[in-house]
């Protein structure tokens, strides 16, 4: 059963991290920005009942950054109906430095994809959030001080990263979705799982083939 500890939740960066678009000679449109920045703590967060600061650790997105099979989406405020862009096609790309998490979306030629980029490139949207769960034992906090700062040190998952048209909005909106995001990934997953296992048995058959085709000659 999913606790409070690993719903999902969204972190929006402060509008020092505008993100910006570009263009290359091919053509393709480009929507780029930092999803996340390391070591710098956030806003003070009341969540769960609990309230404290928040960093984000340099180690936090490895596990998922280097997993082969990594899903994670690019939308519109966290609208799984206004996807942009997805890793597993390659039009996401997500790409850790120094500094953080960089994302790249091939902004696609449709009227969203269209309509971002321009709104983007005049400045109407300007915020990057994503929406992520913590691992088992994935943070600590420190208490030294009077509000407790929270590190996070390892993500069990990200889902999304999205422009928001307003940060301070899109974790509550987040909070309120978080069974729907859960119910999307727990239904990817079996289907990937159902589709690795009918691979199997027509692997498992083709070879059988093989072998009655061998000891036939």
């Amino acid at each position: 059963m999913t606790t409070k500890k690993n719903k999902p939740i969204s972190r929006t960066l402060s509008i020092d991290e505008k993100i910006s678009v570009r263009s290359d000679d091919e053509g393709r449109r480009f929507i780029e920005g930092y999803a996340i920045v390391f070591n710098q703590r956030s806003k003070l967060i009341r969540e769960w009942g609990e309230t404290f600061y928040e960093i984000i650790e340099p180690s936090a997105p490895d596990n998922v950054l280097a997993d082969t099979g990594i899903n994670v989406i690019a939308t519109v405020d966290h609208s799984r109906a206004k996807m942009l862009a997805r890793t597993k096609s390659g039009t996401l790309k997500l790409e850790k430095d120094n500094r953080g998490v960089k994302y790249n979306i091939e902004v696609p030629d449709t009227t969203l994809g269209n309509d971002m980029y321009e709104m983007v490139k005049r400045g109407d949207y300007f915020e990057s959030s994503f929406i992520f769960t913590i691992a088992e034992r994935g943070y600590r906090y420190d208490n030294s001080e009077d509000v407790p700062v929270k590190y996070i040190s390892n993500f069990e998952r990200m889902y999304d990263i999205a422009i928001v048209i307003d940060g301070a909005y899109a974790n509550t909106a987040v909070t309120a979705r978080a069974a729907e995001w859960e119910e999307t990934t727990e239904t990817i997953e079996t289907e990937e799982t159902e589709e690795n296992q009918r691979a199997a048995e027509q692997h498992d058959i083709l070879q059988k083939q093989i072998e009655i085709f061998k000891l036939k000659k």
